[in-house]
């Protein structure tokens, strides 16, 4: 369920044929905003000024305007570590944990064990897509 995150990840990002369309669309409307201002459709200039500029600002917004993907699910982790036996715990990060705080005691030896890492990991999808009615009748049981 845990994924490690990679930074080539996003160097290996593939754009879709989909995308460069869309891409491509949104320049075109940008240059024919501009064959507008300085070629002229129509005799009047103020109206091939308007339209120009209008279509530039159309086209530039659509370009900027991008589908964000949803963020990950992430779960924070803290590690417990015993000083004297050196066994290892980890658990749910808790409001208040911080590095070197006294968190439980040991079930080896009975010794307050202290935290040593506190991190945040990134969750991976699940292989099965889950139907919404599956997720809300979970929750329902909870």
């Amino acid at each position: 369920m845990i994924d490690e995150e990679d930074d080539e990840d996003i160097l290996n990002k593939k754009t879709s044929l989909k995308t460069i369309l869309k891409n491509l669309l949104f320049i075109l409307l940008i240059v024919i905003g501009a064959l507008f201002i300085y070629i002229g459709i129509t005799p009047d200039q103020i109206t091939n000024f308007v339209l120009g500029f209008a279509l530039i600002c159309i086209g530039s917004s659509l370009i900027q305007l991008q589908r964000r993907k949803p963020e990950p699910i992430r779960q924070t982790l803290t590690i417990l570590k015993c000083n004297l036996c050196g066994i290892i715990n980890v658990r749910n990060y808790q409001r208040g944990d911080f590095v070197f705080k006294k968190a439980g005691f040991c079930e080896k030896c009975s010794e307050a064990m202290e935290i040593n890492q506190i991190y945040s990991v990134k969750l991976k999808k699940p292989s099965v897509e889950v139907k919404k009615a599956d997720i809300v009748k979970l929750q329902n049981k909870v």
